[in-house]
């Protein structure tokens, strides 16, 4: 059992996470960072120390009443709303909205003992593995009020960011924190000097409250990087914003350090890789350490459980006068009145294999005005936008590079009018350029659909050698690139009753899905100009294509409650066609 004596440097020493080999010590700079962090807290803020000593002794307290208490086992105290500020250098570090989504998907399996490896917990533990009742979510609203998806994104030519906090404000690059009493802000940007993750403690400053992760260490799909791919980093650090010391109390190997939690093992100093049960250090045999704690730094797949005690540690900050509690009645995460929030919308893949000849070098439309070299076959370049108008003529430029030899190459521009997620919707090619060997600037117009849809959509840009390549799948030679239009002026977005969108040929009427996303039933509304009493029938496919059989669909309700989270494929089928939109199960 360890000590409940607290010490304000041990505390502190859990707000830096670093890579280190499977069975090695933690690198030297590990310690260097974490002095630099705490060491800049205390100078900048001299009543850190009494703050913490407080919130510390308000969660003794709160473990002390809570003995003889039966452990929680699914009830949620808590959503705490997560907005995440992605900041990238590259392609790669500018992480897909899946990506994010994982790792809330992850934070809420492993906050509330629902992960799928929680079985692998030893016996001699697991009777200590506990259900944190804490439940996470990508914001849907903004400080200001109006809807959101969770998730801002900034390009930056800033490489590294350190330990400094320099990420977390507007003013040295970053991106600013929202109101740190209602949010659990947590920054995505390279961190450098091998270090996964940091976090600050409850206490802190507001402006630098929250967790900040490396793009290659967060949630388990996209660019995650092995032994650290499946969530852990973020599990173990929002355990740091939830008052959680390391399990080894940071105090080397002197077996006299704290976590200031009762049910964890006193153990001589952190655990890499993926040890053996039982691994026994100070004297805490026959179980030993408790390594597959999330606060620990064994490997993601070694790591599976929070203690019964860590729990209590947690739930205290969110009890009356809690450093926490203020979450509690944060509006973040529900979606503001009138509005729905923007749709999550998942795009297919589209990407060239290989631009060792040939490649996108310049895209223009409105602000957006993009030089470059190869992209590896595909850029994401949705955090740059410009804003059209519904029925607006519009230019847009773009050119080839090449390495060596000029192919004939031809180059497509799409653009999601009605943002169901697909660029197949008649209209929606509106640039389909024809074969050249230039490196000369070219232009396309198009005129923007008086129905578009108004709100932010996607812009593609495909060049490839092959006169067939279309919006998705890969191909042989080229290059992809993604970008956001701003549609203003055309059709609303806010309700099944005057929501409604013509494809830009006349042809099939598009049918309004709400809400979009959907919890349990999604309603279907008729275009306005279609008869009321006009029949339609509905289908729904997976992303894989294959159809979704014994949905009931009454009155215009499509009952979604037995659907998987994910996003699904909506065909809507009347007499003057087919139409197809994509929505979003919760």
């Amino acid at each position: 059992m360890k000590k409940n004596v607290y010490s304000l440097a041990l505390g502190l020493a859990g707000l830096a996470l670093v890579s280190a080999p499977a069975n090695a010590q933690a690198p030297a700079h590990r310690s260097c960072a974490t002095d630099a962090v705490l060491q800049a807290q205390l100078a900048a803020d001299p009543g850190l120390a009494q703050r913490m000593s407080a919130i510390n002794n308000e969660a003794l307290k709160f473990a002390a009443r809570q003995v003889g208490t039966a452990q929680r086992t699914s009830a949620i105290t808590v959503t705490i709303p997560v907005v995440v500020h992605v900041l990238y250098s590259t392609t790669t570090e500018n992480i897909s909205d899946a990506q994010i989504q994982s790792q809330i998907d992850v934070l809420n399996e492993d906050f509330h003992k629902l992960n799928a490896d929680a079985g692998k917990v030893p016996a001699a533990f697991a009777g200590l593995a506990a259900d944190a009742g804490i439940q996470f979510v990508l914001a849907k609203r903004t400080p200001a009020g109006t809807a959101t998806n969770g998730i801002e994104r900034k390009s930056s030519t800033i490489t590294t960011w350190g330990t400094a906090d320099k990420i977390k404000k507007a003013s040295t690059g970053g991106l600013d924190a929202w109101n740190a009493s209602q949010y659990l802000n947590l920054w995505v940007g390279t961190i450098g000097g091998g270090i996964l993750g940091y976090a600050q403690f409850p206490g802190g400053a507001a402006a630098t409250d929250g967790v900040v992760i490396s793009p290659v260490y967060i949630g388990r799909t996209g660019s995650v990087t092995a032994p650290f791919n499946l969530g852990r980093t973020g599990s173990h650090e929002v355990g740091h914003w939830l008052n959680l010391s390391h399990i080894w109390g940071d105090d080397g190997t002197a077996c006299t350090g704290t976590d200031n939690v009762a049910d964890t093992p006193n153990q001589a100093d952190e655990n890499y890789g993926k040890p053996v049960f039982p691994q026994v250090s100070c004297s805490n045999g026959p179980n030993g350490d408790m390594f597959m704690d999330y606060m620990d730094y064994t490997d993601d797949a070694a790591m599976y459980m929070f203690s019964t005690g860590q729990s209590s540690r947690m739930n205290a900050l969110f009890s009356t006068g809690g450093a926490r509690a203020s979450l509690l009645t944060s509006a973040g995460g529900t979606v503001p009145s009138g509005t729905t929030p923007p749709p999550t919308v998942a795009y297919c893949a589209s990407k060239g294999t290989s631009v060792a000849y040939e490649f996108i070098d310049y895209v223009k439309l409105g602000t957006i005005a993009r030089t470059s070299g190869a992209d590896a076959g595909y850029y994401n370049g949705t955090a740059l936008s410009t804003s059209v108008a519904a029925g607006s003529a519009q230019t847009v430029s773009f050119s080839a590079g090449f390495v060596g030899t000029a192919y004939t190459e031809y180059v497509k521009v799409y653009i999601d009018y009605n943002q169901n997620g697909v660029f197949t919707d008649a209209g929606e090619l509106v640039v389909n350029a024809a074969g050249s060997t230039s490196t000369a600037i070219r232009t396309g117009s198009f005129t923007v659909p008086a129905l578009a849809k108004s709100g932010a959509t996607r812009l593609r840009v495909v060049l490839s050698d092959n006169s067939a390549t279309t919006s998705c799948g890969t191909y042989s030679y080229g290059e992809t690139e993604d970008y956001t239009v701003n549609i203003t002026g055309g059709t609303a977005r806010t309700s099944g009753a005057t929501a409604r969108l013509a494809n830009p040929n006349g042809s099939a009427e598009q049918y309004t899905l709400y809400p979009n996303p959907a919890a349990n039933v999604l309603s279907i509304a008729r275009p306005l100009s279609a008869d009321a009493e006009r029949a339609f029938s509905v289908r729904v496919h997976d992303l894989r294509g294959a159809e979704v059989r014994g949905l009931s669909f009454t009155d215009g309700q499509l009952d979604v409650s037995m659907l998987r989270a994910g996003v699904y494929l909506l065909s809507v089928t009347d007499a003057a066609g087919t139409t197809h939109q994509r929505f979003v199960k919760e």
